[in-house]
């Protein structure tokens, strides 16, 4: 009964080019974390401050303008908001790619963070809505699970590149995983809406999904600032000795 539950999910278009959109952004986004501290402790040479500076800069676009991203989710259209968020994410991070300095790099980081915080509630208002209601659980369910995954394997891709090629060469791939994104995301586009669930969903249903979300996010990032510290501490002792 699952199998067939999964297949009747995937059967729906639109949820499954959004899945895919999702799942290579999710798996770029970890892959440039991990090469952006390289780039910063063994390339750069960064001090402590910098390095912690790094989930500062990822983080806290989402928590000051995360209430503004879901009043535009809620009156704009979402696949428009969707694509033009991929498309900033790409601008930004093909500038990052020519950065070679930490402050811009920061810089640049929060700008990208900042162009991506409107996608997250664009991304649950459009699942809403083109998912049936009895199939929304499995819908977060699997979009959840997909981004569990990609933090585990995401950071272990990205460890294994850097064997074998650079840092930048990594954000790269992020910039091509944003190019998947936005290619699926236009074809979304042009297809138009494709309505399958109910479109009117209870607003507070909403706002609480996607603030299960954030908080969600903002555990990824503590759990990237653990490890930036330990990775500072690291180098600050091998420095000393």
């Amino acid at each position: 009964m699952k199998v067939l539950k999964k297949e009747k999910l995937f059967a729906n278009s639109s949820y499954k080019k959004l899945f895919i959109s999702s799942t290579a952004a999710s798996f770029g986004d970890l892959f440039d974390m991990f090469a952006v501290m390289t780039l910063f402790t063994y390339v750069w040479h960064a001090n402590s401050l910098w390095i912690t500076l790094i989930p500062v800069a990822y983080a806290l676009p989402s928590i000051l303008l995360s209430q503004a991203a879901g009043n535009l989710a809620d009156r704009y259209d979402k696949v428009q908001l969707m694509f033009l968020s991929e498309l900033v994410r790409l601008l930004f991070t093909c500038l990052l790619f020519f950065t070679n300095e930490p402050l811009l790099a920061l810089g640049v980081l929060m700008l990208r963070s900042m162009s991506s915080v409107m996608k997250v509630p664009a991304q649950l208002s459009y699942v809403r809505e083109v998912v049936k209601e009895d199939q929304l659980l499995q819908a977060s369910t699997l979009q959840n699970i997909m981004f569990q995954i990609a933090k585990v394997v995401g950071p272990f891709l990205g460890a294994a590149a850097l064997t074998i090629t650079t840092p930048k060469a990594c954000i790269l791939a992020n910039a091509a995983a944003c190019m998947i994104s936005i290619s699926v995301l236009f074809s979304l586009k042009k297809a138009g809406k494709n309505i399958q669930g109910q479109a009117a969903r209870s607003s507070h249903q909403t706002k609480e999904t996607f603030r299960l979300t954030h908080k969600n996010s903002l555990w990824l990032y503590l759990k990237l600032f653990f490890i930036d510290s330990c990775s500072s501490t690291s180098g600050y002792i091998n420095q000393r000795s």
